[in-house]
């Protein structure tokens, strides 16, 4: 695969993951988990997080399809950003509700990990043919 199709490829990926993780957010038909124990301040810094990655990803996602080499340094960024999030909550550490993970949000956070590991593939194999 050439660089550019790996980084138009990439950057439509990016899109899905941002478009798959909104359909998750708290209060929604997938996530119907209790997070008021959280506190304001935090529930509403790590959706502020949330948001903040979201709109990196669309960037990156824009700058990929431009074949911008920081695009693809920004797309493994937040690639890894996902991941992480993913992971914590997977692994009941951050954020912790009293209520189980749902099946479907699980399922779909783990098809959001292996997305974004995919997209850091394409994305440093992009750079590669810099």
């Amino acid at each position: 695969m050439t660089s550019s199709k790996q980084m138009k490829t990439a950057g439509d990926l990016l899109f899905v993951l941002v478009v798959s993780f909104a359909t998750l957010v708290p209060g929604g038909p997938i996530e119907t988990r209790d997070f008021s124990g959280l506190g304001g301040a935090v529930f509403w810094g790590f959706n502020a997080f949330l948001i903040g990655l979201a709109l990196v990803a669309i960037l990156a996602a824009i700058g990929l399809r431009r074949h911008r080499k920081p695009a693809a340094w920004a797309a493994i960024t937040v690639g890894w950003g996902y991941i992480f999030v993913i992971f914590l909550d997977l692994g009941h550490v951050f954020p912790v509700s009293p209520d189980p993970i749902p099946l479907t949000l699980g399922l779909i956070e783990i098809l959001v990990a292996m997305l974004a590991a995919y997209v850091i593939h394409l994305s440093h194999a992009a750079l590669g043919h810099f």
